[in-house]
């Protein structure tokens, strides 16, 4: 298999879609594998062993779902020529096409990247890293990119900037910004060192890689701690009256004093823009209330 022959199935990957509701579990199987190769772990690895390592990425990264299901991407990555069961025939499935759980556990079935793609990545770790940053940019917001990086085994020592994502406008994060006077929507933070803001990051409400815009009834002007918190789910958006307020998780948690940059927050009002016209969008609110925030609130 040549490079780009395999950059463009990344490119090709069948994602489920309904109604904007995310669904990264190929994406996070895809990063998995790729950290094993980064990490000289074998090319085949047996449902039992992949579970609970794939599990913990969709609970940390994927959307808030009461049950995970990380057999379905498992059993549906062949399809897309990027993964390889070698009993896939042998192996009993579901009315919906999908294996057995059980069966994968008790047979302990084997998964793993086609050998031509695992040689492939093998002889070359950039387009190692390559691959993992056009998933991370397809995929996910750029406050979590370190995070996963760290969970799959990849440091963060080198960069792709020329994936074909989305392009980005360089005026979203001037005008959120001024909109929201330049300070955290949540806890006003607005320091500055001389005239340049330190900390203060302009944030999609529906994440970028999800097809949200770049517009300013999409975003909220946020410190980087509040930001992360938004974009991991700990923080989340309630209409309220005129506008909105601020919920907080009830997995958040902690016995430290910085804890309560959380809680103090809980059900507070959400500073508004100065033109209520770039009030945050219902229906983007109503994506990251679904896809992102990690319910229930606080009570």
């Amino acid at each position: 298999m040549k490079r780009d022959e395999f950059l463009g199935r990344l490119d090709d990957i069948n994602v489920w879609k309904s109604s904007g509701q995310r669904a990264p579990n190929k994406p996070l199987l895809l990063l998995l594998a790729l950290g094993r190769v980064f990490n000289g772990r074998g090319r085949v690895a047996s449902y039992p062993e992949i579970e609970p390592e794939l599990k913990g990425l969709l609970q940390r990264f994927g959307p808030p779902r009461k049950a995970l299901h990380p057999e379905f991407p498992f059993g549906r990555l062949p399809a897309d020529g990027l993964w390889e069961i070698p009993e896939n025939g042998t192996l009993t499935t579901t009315s919906s096409g999908d294996f057995h759980v059980r069966e994968l556990r008790d047979r302990k079935v084997e998964g793993g990247l086609p050998q031509p793609v695992y040689d492939l990545l093998r002889h070359d770790v950039e387009l190692v890293r390559e691959a993992v940053q056009k998933l991370l940019d397809g995929h996910f917001p750029d406050s979590l990119h370190d995070d996963i990086r760290n969970a799959i085994g990849i440091p963060r020592t080198w960069e792709m900037h020329d994936s074909p994502v989305r392009p980005r406008d360089p005026a979203f994060r001037r005008d959120v910004l001024r909109e929201y006077q330049r300070r955290c929507a949540v806890c006003d933070f607005d320091v500055r060192l001389g005239e340049e803001l330190i900390g203060l990051e302009a944030a999609h409400i529906k994440w970028h890689a999800a097809g949200g815009p770049d517009e300013v009834a999409n975003g909220l002007a946020l410190c980087g701690l509040h930001h992360k918190a938004f974009d991991r789910g700990a923080l989340g958006l309630e209409a309220a009256g005129k506008g909105f307020k601020v919920l907080v998780s009830s997995e958040v948690h902690g016995l430290s004093d910085p804890i309560r940059w959380f809680l103090d927050f809980h059900g507070k009002p959400l500073r508004p823009p100065r033109n209520r016209q770039f009030d945050p969008d219902p229906s983007f609110v109503n994506w990251h209330q679904r896809e992102v925030f990690r319910k229930p609130p606080l009570e």
